[in-house]
């Protein structure tokens, strides 16, 4: 197992350990993130919403006051205010998910090399069993004679 390790340049058995981490992290964090909530107000205070990561659009307080607005405006700042919230919902399922997986995570930080290091190995490989094969064909050769 050594040898193998050193021609990939990895411990193969490490990055299953990883991966399987790394798959409890991400289920971890799908129960973490089950239920995110944010909530965003006009600033008159006159309008809220509420938005969550489960469910979407919870909530819509509308002070009776604002329906004094024009029916387009009052549209527009309803809109925008769920969109505020959602971008917040997702800042915060970021948040959860950066510190779930950590950014050290072997198995995300050197997936680059590993893949490299696979392909430069597995390079190697094929040049080796080239090599044998010629030389294997070289020995028949030598026999028939």
């Amino acid at each position: 197992m050594e040898d193998f390790k050193r021609a990939l340049g990895f411990d193969p058995e490490k990055t299953a350990r990883d991966a399987h981490r790394f798959f409890d992290r991400v289920q971890e964090l799908h129960r973490a993130a089950g239920d995110l909530t944010a909530r965003a107000e006009s600033d008159d205070r006159r309008v809220s919403v509420e938005y969550s990561s489960s469910g979407g659009l919870r909530r819509i307080d509308i002070d009776p006051r604002a329906m004094r607005m024009p029916s387009g405006e009052l549209a527009e700042t309803i809109l925008e205010l769920v969109h505020r919230a959602q971008r917040d919902v997702e800042v915060q399922a970021g948040e959860r998910a950066a510190e779930v997986l950590e950014a050290d995570n072997r198995l995300i930080t050197d997936r680059q090399t590993a893949g490299d290091r696979l392909r430069d190995a597995t390079g190697t490989l094929q040049e080796n069993l080239r090599a044998a094969t010629e030389t294997i064909e070289r020995l028949r050769g030598m026999i028939r004679r």
